[in-house]
């Protein structure tokens, strides 16, 4: 019994200690250190399903075209000015690129910022270069690419090797009186 007793005691002192050393590990209470594994645990998981969010979105996304403008309805875009139009380029003929040559006949309108004096000017000047321009355009053209679903291509590219001339400012719009293309 005696021995029980010694025992008990033992047992006590050594349970003691154990309270002790749970309430205290190092220099930390043993407090702080369950709330830094509960803050470990969460960065963890926090950071695992950031990266898979990533991954996932980058798969996903490989496929699909990237929107770099978004499409607008008519009711948002603005009013398209009014033009000045300069029409004396005369008809211009030619013939396409093509093996079995189609002719071409073409009428084009110069539309420019309205009242703009030293354009126009500037137009009457380079007549005989535009009507260069444009018939050595439409005689490098295919008769596929004549089509006209690409009429709005044509006029965009006809503008811009225009504008390469220009020198007191920038022509906004090409406009087609006649486009013809004619197989013989």
């Amino acid at each position: 019994m005696s021995d029980d007793m010694f025992e008990n005691e033992g047992e006590e002192g050594a349970a003691g200690e154990q309270v002790q050393a749970a309430k205290k590990v190092g220099f930390l209470p043993a407090i702080v250190i369950q709330i830094l594994k509960w803050v470990a645990l969460a960065l963890g998981a926090i950071l695992f399903i950031v990266t898979v969010v990533v991954i996932t979105v980058k798969i996903m996304g490989v496929g699909s075209p990237s929107v770099t403008q978004q499409p607008t309805s008519k009711e948002y875009q603005g009013k398209e000015p009014i033009y000045d139009w300069y029409s004396n380029v005369g008809e211009i003929r030619g013939r396409t690129a093509d093996e079995v040559p189609h002719t071409i006949i073409v009428e084009v309108r110069i539309g420019y910022k309205q009242g703009d004096k030293a354009m126009q000017a500037e137009l009457i000047a380079r007549t005989p270069q535009i009507r260069d321009i444009i018939r050595r355009f439409f005689t490098s053209k295919k008769n596929d690419e004549l089509k006209p679903t690409n009429e709005e291509n044509l006029k965009l590219e006809l503008r811009e090797l225009i504008n390469d001339i220009m020198t007191s400012g920038k022509i906004q719009k090409v406009i087609f009186d006649t486009f013809t293309v004619i197989e013989f």
